[in-house]
């Protein structure tokens, strides 16, 4: 009995180790924890005073209620250690109480300590019981209470003695106000009485169809039917393949305990209970994970332990010596006698009990993952920069890691969590509703409906990750309008996370969201500018960020050129308005995001601010600021994180910074040097074709505006490598097809025009009139005035238009 004790408590002290793992990382270890800690910390910074006053709520008697004990126990305890340690070690320490209450239910069942230890020891490694007592949710207490009544129930049948059914009467509401799975709690407990009083039953069959009248009735009853409907109705509904079961109840529990059916059947009352209550649970956990995570593995757990123990156990050695008894040949006798040891047959018997713990222990590491918290940068920014009532749009997955982490609301989650613990639990449609709308808003290209959805639901921000804009209710939905419309204004990018406000009523609208109509020289040009207005700004056709500020600020550019050769208003209009957009878009540090997830690219931002700097633009200085910080004594941050930049991006930001006067001598010989040292032998930068051409356009643009005589050799030497990788006609070797924006060709036509390489340059003309198709770019919007850009520097703004409308004259597009 001693010996059993002291492994009872080594156990237990294994058991509650193992139910650390899923914390190892310090991290909360699944969404709902974010969750269940969030309502915790409000209660114990608020006081309990802020429930629920809603007795159906905090009963659980209501869909979309949650009982609090849970939460008030974990306030009161972290309000005594005032540490994040109390929700990685208060699952644990539930866990271990849950074992403790297990191990005398099945030593009352099974009568003897040995059998109920190895009972223990299954469930305890049970993949899905140890998930369920290993994290910081209700039902972690709650399963300890599901033990203990059973406990109480079973004492009942066993003895008679009604004290026990009353504590367990007691126990109910105590349950009822922890977590929501009393309902399996009666559910077994009505099993195991209607098997124990078959024989009354059978005297009394007419009492069941009154009993079934009565179900019936409160199943259409305004409070308890509107329980029994949202309970179904929330009870999740999928199919669970076999291998769900192999993998979360355990290999050993699930097929001893399967096979101790029969015996079961056949045994006491009470065990015939237990057979029952574990393939009812078995069967409805086939379609609800449920009822089969974690409690049919209770039942199973303890049968398993029973067949185990007496009908596998005593006969291994009986089986071994009818497997072996027909083998023959070389070394079969020392094969039979090695089996047939005691000590093999021991070891036999260890590797049924070691399995389970393996399984167990090795589910605690993998199958409990902890979801990545990557915008740690986020979630703080948020928690400085909104107001704590804030209401976000946030995808509802991710909104437990934004409740959890921010402390913010959200719609969906709100709707169906913390409505019911703080206020008044919602109904299961108003719950559905909440969630079918959140989705509308996320997915509707319905603007004005999104519009009305988010005041409705009191929306003020909206958050989108990387993982979640992949998504192509999101991608095609709220993520294609919301970097352009003025509804919304992008406050947070940082290539994982996208944050913006919605501003029900803005102060900027587009005075006219038509096209604009004209017939003239530039009709052309304009015509094809027009095919990608969107009504607020400009964007191109493909998958990408449709902000595309860089391209809209060069439209800005060229509008004001017309407007000045035609005097016609509406190119002013439209030049003025992007101008304001513009600004209105630009983040508060100055910088213009791009990309898919958007990021705060210093190129991009120089970029845009180049086409504006000899216009009116309100942001210009705030963006000369952002360029300034972002220059180093040796390089450029390309983005807010970087510290070391990047060969390809410096070369391109090196003559608007120069154009722009913000290098200092020492700082421009260093960038200087730097390209130059990086160039090779054979004159390109890291023998890339891409890189190379981006690389000496932008010195070639530095060279033209500054004069600066250093960099002439290097360009020239970049020229003639990039000519040994053209063919003879001008096409780049290799290129199958379309095979290079013909964007690519006019950066290059550029560097010719520096360097005096006319027969090249031209060659390159023609190149990019006889091949350009629109419909073989994939950014047709972005090729178009990329090659507007390299004609205007190479030729001046007007032939640049002549040339570029010559071009695209000859487009279908």
């Amino acid at each position: 009995m001693k010996r059993t004790k002291f492994a009872l408590f080594m156990f237990i002290v294994v058991s509650f180790l193992v139910r650390l793992i899923p914390h190892r990382t310090l991290l909360l270890a699944v969404y709902d924890e974010y969750l269940h800690r969030d309502l915790t910390l409000r209660i114990a910074n608020s006081g309990i005073g802020v429930l629920s006053r809603d007795l159906g709520s905090l009963l659980g008697l209501k869909a979309y209620s949650y009982p609090p004990l849970f939460h008030v126990i974990g306030a009161l305890l972290y309000g005594i250690f005032k540490s994040d340690f109390v929700f990685f070690v208060l699952p644990a320490v539930y866990g271990v109480l849950s074992l403790i209450a297990f191990y005398y239910l099945s030593k009352e069942i099974l009568g003897e300590e040995n059998k109920a230890f190895l009972a223990t020891l299954l469930v305890g490694f049970a993949p899905n019981f140890l998930y369920r007592t290993s994290l910081y949710i209700p039902e972690n207490l709650g399963v300890f209470l599901f033990i203990s009544g059973l406990w109480l129930i079973v004492r009942f049948l066993k003895t008679g003695k009604t004290k026990y059914l009353i504590y367990s009467m007691v126990l109910l509401p105590v349950y009822m106000v922890t977590h929501r799975g009393w309902v399996f709690f009666v559910g077994v407990a009505l099993l195991m009485f209607f098997v124990h009083f078959i024989p009354w039953v059978k005297r009394h069959l007419h009492y069941l169809a009154v009993l079934a009248l009565a179900a019936l009735a409160l199943y259409y009853a305004p409070v308890t039917g509107e329980f029994i409907r949202g309970l179904i109705s929330r009870m999740p509904r999928e199919e669970v393949t076999a291998l769900g079961y192999l993998k979360w109840i355990g290999v050993v529990q699930l097929i001893f305990g399967v096979l101790a059916t029969k015996k079961y059947l056949e045994g006491d009352p009470v065990r015939q209970g237990l057979a029952l209550w574990a393939w009812a649970f078995m069967i409805l956990g086939s379609i609800a994970f449920r009822f089969r995570d974690p409690y049919a593995s209770l039942p199973l757990s303890i049968m398993a332990a029973e067949y185990l123990v007496d009908e596998v156990f005593p006969k291994l050695r009986p089986i071994l010596e009818k497997i072996t008894a027909d083998m023959s040949g070389i070394g079969a006798n020392v094969f039979r006698k090695a089996l047939l040891n005691k000590k093999a047959v021991s070891i036999l018997i260890a590797l049924f009990i070691v399995t389970p713990i393996v399984q167990g222990a090795y589910s605690s590491y993998a199958y409990i993952t902890p979801p990545t918290v990557k915008d740690k940068e986020a979630f703080e920014w948020i928690k400085e920069n909104t107001p704590e009532d804030a209401v976000f749009l946030v995808w509802w997955d991710l909104g437990y890691l934004l409740i959890g982490n921010t402390h913010r609301k959200d719609v969906v989650m709100w709707k169906k969590v913390y409505q019911g613990f703080f206020e008044e639990a919602p109904d299961s449609q108003e719950a559905i509703k909440a969630y079918s709308d959140h989705v509308v808003m996320f997915s509707s290209t319905q603007k004005e409906r999104v519009y009305h959805l988010m005041e409705l639901y009191n929306v003020s921000y909206i958050y989108v990750d990387k993982y979640r804009r992949a998504y192509g209710l999101i991608k095609y939905g709220l993520m294609e309008y919301a970097p352009y419309d003025t509804h919304f204004k992008t406050l947070f990018v940082n290539g994982n996370s996208e944050l913006y406000q919605f501003i029900p009523n803005p102060s900027l609208l587009p005075p006219d969201r038509d096209r604009i109509e004209y017939s003239g020289s530039y009709e052309v040009l304009v015509n094809f500018l027009e095919n990608f207005w969107t009504g607020y700004n400009y964007a191109d056709f493909d998958d990408g960020y449709k902000g595309d500020y860089f391209l809209n600020s060069r439209i800005a550019e060229i509008y004001s050129y017309l407007y000045q050769k035609t005097g016609n208003e509406k190119f002013k209009e439209r030049y003025e308005w992007l101008l304001r957009w513009l600004a209105y878009k630009q983040l508060d540090n100055g910088g213009f995001p791009e990309g898919i997830p958007p990021n705060d690219f210093t190129l991009y931002t120089a970029f845009t601010l180049e086409p504006l700097m000899k216009m009116p633009f309100e942001g210009s200085a705030k963006g000369r600021k952002y360029l300034q910080e972002r220059i180093k004594e040796n390089y450029i941050m390309t983005t807010p994180k970087d510290k070391k930049g990047d060969l390809f991006a410096e070369a391109q930001m090196l003559p608007i910074l120069y154009e722009y006067s913000l290098l200092n001598e020492t700082v421009l010989n260093n960038l200087i040097t730097k390209i130059l040292e990086e160039q090779r032998k054979d004159g390109s930068w890291r023998e890339s074709l891409g890189g190379t051409i981006v690389t000496v356009f932008g010195l070639a643009r530095y060279y033209q505006i500054s004069g600066d005589e250093r960099v002439l050799p290097a360009i020239k030497k970049a020229a003639e490598w990039i000519k040994e990788q053209q063919e003879e006609n001008g096409h780049f070797k290799g290129e199958k097809g379309y095979g290079y924006s013909r964007a690519t060709y006019a950066n290059v036509l550029f560097v010719y025009h520096i360097v005096g390489m006319t027969k090249e340059e031209e060659q390159m003309l023609n190149i990019i009139k006889n091949t350009y198709d629109l419909n073989k770019e994939p950014r047709p919007l972005q090729a178009t005035l990329d090659i507007f850009r390299a004609l205007k520097y190479a030729y001046g703004m007007e032939n640049a238009i002549e040339i570029l409308s010559e071009i695209l004259a000859l487009q279908n597009f």
